[in-house]
């Protein structure tokens, strides 16, 4: 899974497909960075989870697909075919709120590009893949044959918490993601995480009162199934910036603060995985 992929209905909707709703500078004070206590912490987050609940909420899953290149591959081709599938969820009554192909800027043994999607409830999901199976599969997989391949034993569900909405909109349809895979270190655990993400969330609004808004948005996703040795991980962070310029400046602000030590202190992560995204439907376009 470290290669494995490796996204969020408000935080997906709104930041992977570039529709953003502006939202409100986090209420972190800057003693965030430093909680009393543990029951201050689960206090603070509490307050933020209430707070998101007055507005859209997170998908129930996110799927993401494995899918391998075949000897007629094209960009063109894959374009052409994510136009034609786009068409599918509304004329079949799905409830799915978003899909996007993101391809990595990497090398992987397991796929060439992944193809995503953001479900708002379980059974949303499963209705989906039964229409899916039952009406489309097998003229998709004749379709698509000299284009590109997957196997419903390649599909990875998470299930993403409420992160950090973007400040700004990216209307492009496209975004810079990635993911790392991150282990608790012995001790630790999701107390801790959320200590660091009250931190993050208030060293991001320190740096977009400096340098302005920004369209960078995270979540957290755990997985939705056993991961395997060698392997192993507990969440899956994520970070979505409109572009590079954006993700450079970011980082280059992150590196430099206090709290980007702490990630490292509460949980040994892998390297970002990075992926080009592009969205290819999103419910009510």
């Amino acid at each position: 899974m470290k290669q494995l992929l490796i996204l969020a209905m408000s935080v997906f909707l709104v930041a992977c497909g570039g529709n953003n709703t502006e939202s409100e500078p986090s209420a972190a004070a800057p003693e965030a960075a430093a909680p009393a206590s543990e029951a201050a912490v689960v206090a603070e987050v509490t307050e933020a989870v209430e707070e998101a609940m007055d507005g859209p909420q997170p998908p129930a899953m996110v799927e993401f697909i494995w899918h391998s290149k075949a000897e007629g591959y094209s960009d063109e081709a894959l374009v052409a075919h994510t136009t034609a599938w786009s068409s599918i969820p509304g004329a079949s009554g799905w409830e799915l709120g978003l899909a996007a192909v993101m391809t990595p800027r990497f090398e992987s043994e397991d796929f060439d590009f992944l193809w995503v999607l953001a479900w708002p409830t379980l059974e949303a999901r499963d209705n989906a893949w039964a229409d899916w199976a039952e009406n489309h599969e097998a003229a998709w997989l004749e379709l698509t044959s000299n284009t590109f391949t997957y196997s419903v034993d390649n599909v990875y569900g998470f299930s993403p918490s409420p992160g950090r909405m973007p400040s700004a909109m990216n209307t492009s349809g496209t975004s810079v993601a990635e993911f790392l895979f991150c282990t608790y270190r012995e001790g630790m655990g999701e107390t801790n995480r959320q200590s660091f993400e009250a931190m993050h969330n208030a060293f991001m609004d320190a740096y977009e009162a400096e340098a302005g808004a920004t369209s960078y948005w995270w979540t957290v996703m755990s997985p939705q199934f056993e991961p395997q040795e060698p392997n192993m991980f507990d969440y899956m962070w994520t970070n979505f910036f409109a572009g590079d310029a954006e993700r450079d400046t970011v980082y280059a602000a992150y590196e430099a603060s206090e709290h980007s030590s702490q990630a490292e202190a509460d949980a040994e992560c892998t390297d970002p995985a990075v992926f080009d995204s592009r969205v290819i439907y999103r419910a009510g376009a």
